[in-house]
């Protein structure tokens, strides 16, 4: 099983120092990969509720300093030799497609092929109405922005004649240095998220979900895969889910990686039970310090004894 922490790419911890920090303590811990979430503004939230927070607001920290996700990963692509670094996730439909492929292709290339994409749909309706994206068209513009990609990715000429997007002859490079293309990670488990991570993912990506909800799913996606005339069989599944160190285990509505590190054990073996084939953490609370202890606290007294 492949594990991965996600970068702090958010709040007044954000810096390249904890940035550097955080890339020596993967590469020192052998961590299988580093990911940035994304968001580009932060507006009044109106109608939107954040789901990460009980009243549904974001932390203020992250109106003085969010990070884009390419800015951090290509710096750290010069920093790192072995870990593997991705997007967790992109929200594509507010981004032009080419322009979201190009930068993939580059990571690629200047990390020497260790780029991971994934890609969501979002939640914040403010953040897409002031870029001029429609919010309830995100799921259309997500599927033809990955099928654009995805053929561009290629290096061969390529038409397209879509709803957003239309050209002839479109060409894209460097192309990525993995082949086809960097693993598609599609995240999030609504009927939509499966049939998008049937058609166009290289791995199921759902966030904050329990053993119980990945083994419930499955069944779903997999005949989702087989309707694409996809093989279904050790499909990677990378649930994302929050992981804290504490005295006791998780109580009720908690995520089951909330615990002492045996709880957090038989909470992986659970969810590899399920269908998981890789882990990715969210480090609760999101600072410096507590990132690298996590981190460290992980490969010895949790991964090493799996």
């Amino acid at each position: 099983m492949k594990f991965g922490m996600s970068i702090i790419v958010r709040g007044d911890d954000a810096t390249p120092r904890t940035f550097d920090r955080m890339a020596e303590t993967a590469e020192a811990t052998a961590l299988d990969s580093l990911w940035s979430s994304d968001h580009l503004l932060m507006m009044p939230t109106i109608v939107s509720k954040y789901p990460g927070t009980a009243d549904g607001q974001m932390p203020e920290s992250w109106k003085r300093a969010y990070y884009q996700p390419f800015s951090v990963l290509n710096y750290l692509a010069g920093r790192t030799k072995t870990v593997r670094l991705g997007t967790s996730v992109l929200v594509l439909p507010m981004r032009n497609p080419m322009e979201a492929a190009a930068q993939v292709a580059e990571l690629d290339q200047v990390s020497g092929g260790r780029a991971n994409f994934g890609v969501g749909v979002g939640w914040f309706q403010e953040e897409y109405d002031a870029l001029g994206y429609s919010f309830a068209r995100r799921g259309k513009r997500c599927n033809e922005g990955l099928d654009i990609a995805i053929r561009l990715w290629r290096g061969e000429p390529t038409d397209h004649d879509g709803d957003d997007y239309s050209f002839k002859g479109a060409r894209l490079g460097p192309r990525p240095v993995q082949r086809p293309h960097p693993p598609i990670y599609i995240g999030g488990h609504s009927p939509a998220a499966l049939r998008r991570t049937a058609r166009f993912g290289d791995v199921w990506h759902p966030f904050k979900v329990s053993p119980e909800q990945v083994a419930s799913l499955r069944p779903e996606l997999e005949r989702l895969l087989a309707e694409q005339g996809r093989d279904a069989k050790d499909f990677p599944i990378a649930p994302k889910v929050s992981i804290v160190f504490q005295d006791g285990p998780a109580g009720d509505g908690v995520p089951p990686t909330h615990g002492r590190p045996q709880d957090i054990i038989d909470s992986i073996r659970r969810f590899q039970d399920a269908g998981a084939t890789e882990m990715c953490f969210d480090i609760v609370p999101e600072t410096a310090d507590n990132a690298v202890d996590t981190m460290n606290r992980f490969a010895n007294e949790v991964r090493a004894k799996l």
